[in-house]
């Protein structure tokens, strides 16, 4: 059906700076609009936009600039509005609703958090152990994105969330989103993720200079290592005195995987950590793990938990939002303290027993079964209906 075909179908302008498949907020963004284009008429505003449904969704392309990260949000909320206007006017008719990911366009219908910038200030920044420019550029950026969340939350028709952990922390730190908030779970590819019956684990691994009977943990993250906990990785891989236990290291920006490297070295684990830089496709790491490890200190509903579910990989993570909702300690998880001994006993405890890491893989994969795409798209289309009063 071609676009000229959207008159039947009711009219939704979406914001979000990154719409694309391996980006962690707008990869939800993306499941939604590819999910709802045969039933709504989309448009998608945003500086990048892996648009799989052209003949059924529109893209309205943002110019942003590549850095500071906070003059992203400038720009987007600058530039968004004015391009909703050009819409507008060249469609004769508004939206029937507009959804924007964070406060990235105050007035809009539906915000769709995926994190509490006014919170993680008020707690989770002291624990940052970034210094200099870097440190001035990322408080610019929480800044900038607290002020603009409250204005957005206070328009807003509805608040989405993808945990119970952020519902209750945005109701505590903003008391005027309570009867607006509401839970959507983040959705996964249960097909892309799930592993390959002819994967070969081994000849990946060597591709990967690990060497043979290697027990391989993974670790995952676009950046921001200090928060997700790779130098609790560091530190657990010291205490274990262990020369068989290899981490891959997927993402991060070159200083950050300069700096942990450097750690890695003084601590004299370097050669067990291997740093793959960022990767389009994390999934064949994942499946070559005995076990995603990510101690992270703050995460909403991470998206590269629920990916290492899918993948059938045991995971090893603190009691996170989203993750605290289906992790079970010794069923489908290890669920652990922030802390390098807490850490390093359960990287032991996948060396010594690998049937139970299995069994755990196995049931993980299971639990991954409860967030695919279908159920994420079928909460996002009755949110609309509820919303156009259906």
């Amino acid at each position: 059906m071609a676009l000229s075909d959207s008159v039947a179908r009711p009219w939704l302008a979406v914001f979000d700076l990154n719409v694309t498949r391996n980006s962690p907020a707008g990869s939800c963004v993306h499941a939604e609009v590819m999910g709802l284009a045969d039933s709504y008429d989309i448009t998608v505003f945003s500086g990048a936009f892996d648009n799989e449904r052209p003949d059924r969704v529109r893209w309205v392309h943002i110019p942003l600039p590549k850095k500071p990260g906070f003059l992203k949000y400038i720009v987007f909320q600058v530039l968004g509005p004015w391009a909703l206007r050009r819409h507008i006017r060249d469609r004769g008719c508004p939206p029937m609703a507009i959804q924007a990911t964070q406060g990235q366009f105050i007035g809009a219908d539906v915000c769709y958090p995926h994190f509490c910038h006014r919170a993680y200030l008020a707690g989770q920044w002291k624990l940052q152990k970034t210094t200099g420019l870097h440190r001035l550029m990322r408080w610019c950026s929480y800044r900038y994105n607290a002020w603009a969340e409250r204005r957005a939350f206070l328009k807003a028709r509805k608040i989405i969330t993808p945990s119970r952990g952020l519902a209750r922390e945005l109701e505590a730190t903003y008391p005027f989103v309570a009867g607006k908030v509401e839970q959507i779970a983040n959705p996964v590819d249960l097909e892309r993720f799930a592993r390959p019956a002819d994967f070969d684990a081994a000849a990946f691994r060597a591709s990967q200079g690990l060497p043979a009977g290697a027990t391989v943990l993974s670790f995952a993250a676009l950046g921001d290592f200090e928060r997700k906990g790779l130098g609790l990785i560091i530190d657990a891989l010291a205490l274990l005195a262990n020369p068989s236990v290899h981490v891959l290291v997927v993402g991060g920006t070159k200083p950050e995987i300069a700096g942990f490297a450097a750690r890695a070295e003084a601590a004299g684990v370097a050669a067990q950590c291997h740093f793959v830089g960022f990767q389009k496709d994390v999934c064949p790491y994942m499946w070559a793990s005995d076990a995603f490890v990510f101690p992270s200190t703050y995460e909403i509903f991470s998206l590269v938990l629920l990916q290492a579910l899918a993948a059938g990989v045991p995971t090893v993570a603190t009691p996170l939002y989203g993750f605290e909702e289906y992790a079970r300690h010794g069923e489908n998880a290890w669920v652990i303290e922030r802390t390098p001994v807490s850490v390093a006993a359960a990287i032991a405890e996948i060396v010594a027993q690998p049937q139970l890491r299995e069994a755990i893989g196995r049931a993980a994969a299971s639990t991954a079964q409860n967030y695919g795409r279908n159920a994420f798209v079928q909460a996002w289309h009755q949110q609309y209906l509820h919303l156009a009063g259906h």
